[in-house]
């Protein structure tokens, strides 16, 4: 493919955001492609993110071809109360330009006008398929993180504190609180603490409004003590850091809050890249995959978090062989590689339609 000047609606201005430098922006990077996120300038095709104004003219009068990066499960059923009040803030907030409506029809909308939309997921891409049956499933690249050599065995000595790791958007914190007294009982009975690599303040609306406090959130949803576990501020270089210095890794999630339920399995694979065995919330992408990895990561209920964390931490043969049948397959399924052909493929298809 020849070197384009892709037009691109960001998710965030300085294209830090994940979904910007793990997405586009690592393909762009890597095959020498200019990112121009004026895109009222001429270029050879545009990728929106969602955070793009659907409404804009920009889109309905253009024949440049329009690739919709869509990352989350927007179209996934959900409280049509949230969904009006999601779509309306967005219009007051001008991020959207015209129309007062569910953000789901906006997003309908969208991949109908789209040539080709990207997504995260097979389970994302079913719901897409009913609005644009041009889909491409590409998850996010990690090359920010290496793959770690980490022999769990050899991590702790018996009576030292085992740290377990927690990674995310604070966000997706409230998770916690249908295992919070699996955590610490744990806990108390383990000697044990959580370490969480997250925004140390979060915003509760649109990202940008009612500013609120990290550990306050954990505190409130996990029911730990302030000696039980500590927050510092994500960035690749503390993740790995506090990865080096854990057990194993946990990503308890709400399963009833569709947007949540339906996100791919990138925290999956984050944790096995950083050599950790993983439990999870049983969700259709976390299920998929420690299928096909042959890891028992999959806890559906309290009494199976709470006997899957014990396992880990009695047995560190166990944790060594999860972390390895994890890593087995990042390395096979989510190479560097493996995700610069998707999105060839997919631009090229877009560009072709």
């Amino acid at each position: 493919m020849r070197s384009l000047k892709v037009g691109y609606w960001p998710i965030s201005k300085n294209l830090d955001a994940p979904g910007d430098r793990r997405r586009l922006v690592f393909w762009a990077k890597n095959r020498g492609h200019e990112i121009i996120t004026d895109i009222t300038q001429k270029v050879d095709v545009i990728v929106a993110s969602e955070n793009a104004d659907f409404r804009s003219k920009i889109f309905s009068g253009t024949k440049t071809p329009i690739v919709f990066d869509l990352i989350d499960s927007y179209l996934c059923a959900k409280n049509p109360i949230d969904d009006l009040v999601r779509g309306s803030l967005k219009r007051l907030d001008s991020q959207i330009s015209s129309g007062f409506q569910y953000f789901t029809n906006y997003i309908k909308e969208f991949c109908t006008i789209s040539n080709i939309v990207v997504c995260s997921s097979p389970e994302q891409e079913i719901m897409i398929k009913e609005f644009n049956t041009n889909t491409h499933v590409i998850l996010d690249s990690h090359e920010e993180l290496p793959f770690a050599e980490i022999d769990l065995r050899n991590r702790t000595s018996r009576g030292q504190i085992k740290t377990i790791l927690w990674e995310g958007q604070p966000a997706t914190i409230p998770g916690i609180s249908h295992i919070g007294s699996v955590l610490k009982s744990v806990a108390n009975n383990n000697n044990l603490e959580f370490s969480f690599v997250t925004d140390k303040e979060y915003f509760r609306v649109l990202n940008k409004y009612f500013k609120g406090k990290t550990i306050n959130l954990i505190q409130k949803v996990s029911g730990l003590n302030d000696d039980q576990f500590s927050v510092t501020k994500w960035s690749p270089k503390e993740l790995i850091l506090k990865s080096e210095a854990s057990y194993f890794s946990i990503i308890p999630i709400d399963l009833t809050v569709p947007l949540i339920r339906f996100k791919p399995e990138n925290r999956l694979l984050i944790m096995w890249r950083l050599g950790l065995p993983c439990l999870t919330s049983a969700s259709p992408a976390y299920v998929r995959v420690a299928k096909k990895a042959g890891v028992n990561a999959i806890c559906e209920s309290p009494s199976q978090w709470r006997f899957k964390m014990q396992q880990l931490l009695d047995d560190p043969e166990l944790a060594q062989t999860e972390a390895l049948k994890g890593q087995a397959y990042v390395r096979e399924h989510h190479s560097d590689s493996l995700l610069l052909k998707k999105w060839d493929e997919a631009i090229e298809s877009a560009m072709s339609s």
